[in-house]
């Protein structure tokens, strides 16, 4: 089905976004509501068509809709176009979402991991625009990823590939939400990174409390938690935001748990140079607010780390579409596919 338009939907754990996006990838109208997960499925679903229509009257004057994008927390089964389960969506088990909201909005529907939408969305329209081969990292509440080469995103035989969030980086380190010790997303989301501080400020005031020297410990990947942690204000709305700051400042909490996710990152991308050799790795989320100071480590990671064989490395660069990726990359997968069979 042709048309110069499309839809992209976001579904979050807690927001939920719906734009129509024109071919040339601008959004023409958009609307965002919460979620409420814990009223189960349905509710959702219905949410999601009502939000659909609102946002396809609002540019109803801009042409006709091609088909709609959803981005959705996985495991999933493309195939089936099935919500297999999801940890922040709760009751969504074996959910046929795309069939479900193709009926109620009588729309050809594609269903798509949430990080391989934004990263199809940075890949159309954003930092990965040139059509090279690229790996995105959206460093968030959890880490999520997306793999593209030639063009396509990688699925892999059981339709899941890409979940570099989970490479467990220390072998029995901490645990991991999806079931695993040492993952990624338990070092470097922007949720264990504020996790990690607000844990090494509790276990300082313990100590403290104890009557422990305060001296600091060597700065390295899975020393314990700092002395000094019960320095650190504990009036400050803490998130990875905040953090950032402080370790710009100097803060030695906050400065001891940045670096170390910017190493473990920067394993990360060694490990997706072996695996893919990619052109670039994007690094998006929250963690990404920080701009320069988190890519210019990482990358200072990454070149103490490299082999020496040959000069391979990905540039590693920041998203540029923001929250605005994962609508737009599930419009434009829409596009993408307009040519296939629905």
């Amino acid at each position: 089905m042709n048309g110069s338009l499309a839809i992209g939907i976001d579904l979050g754990g807690t927001n939920l976004k719906v734009a129509v996006v024109d071919r040339q990838g601008r959004i023409a109208a958009q609307q965002v509501g919460p979620t409420n997960a814990e009223r189960g499925p349905q509710p959702i679903i219905e949410d999601m068509a009502a939000l659909a229509n609102l946002v396809l009257r609002d540019a109803s004057s801009c042409g006709d809709c091609a088909g709609v994008g959803v981005g959705s927390p996985g495991p999933l089964s493309l195939r089936t176009g099935r919500v297999i389960r999801s940890a922040n969506l709760p009751g969504w088990e074996d959910m046929p979402l795309r069939d479900l909201l193709a009926q109620r909005l009588s729309l050809p529907v594609i269903l798509e991991n949430d990080a391989n939408a934004a990263a199809y969305g940075e890949f159309w329209m954003g930092a990965g625009r040139d059509g090279a081969d690229m790996v995105m990292l959206t460093l968030g509440t959890g880490v999520g990823s997306g793999v593209i080469l030639d063009g396509r995103l990688v699925h892999g035989h059981f339709e899941n590939a890409g979940e570099l969030g989970h490479m467990i980086v220390v072998p029995d380190g901490l645990p991991c939400g999806c079931g695993q010790r040492g993952c990624l997303e338990a070092y470097a989301s922007a949720t264990s990174v504020t996790r990690r501080v607000i844990a090494a400020m509790e276990e300082g005031k313990r100590q403290e409390a104890k009557g422990a020297i305060l001296t600091p410990t060597s700065l390295r990947p899975g020393a314990g938690p700092l002395r000094e942690a019960s320095r650190v204000p504990s009036s400050l709305a803490w998130d990875a935001s905040t953090i950032a700051d402080r370790a710009r400042q100097g803060d030695p909490l906050c400065s001891r748990v940045w670096s170390e996710a910017c190493i473990y990152l920067a394993i990360a991308c060694i490990s997706i140079q072996h695996a893919f050799n990619p052109a670039r790795v994007i690094l998006g989320g929250g963690m990404a607010q920080a701009g320069a100071f988190l890519r210019d480590n990482v990358i200072q990671e990454l070149h103490r780390r490299q082999w020496s064989l040959h000069s391979d490395l990905p540039a590693i660069v920041l998203a540029e579409l923001g929250p605005d990726a994962g609508v737009i990359g599930a419009a434009g997968l829409v596009f993408a596919n307009c040519h296939e069979s629905w």
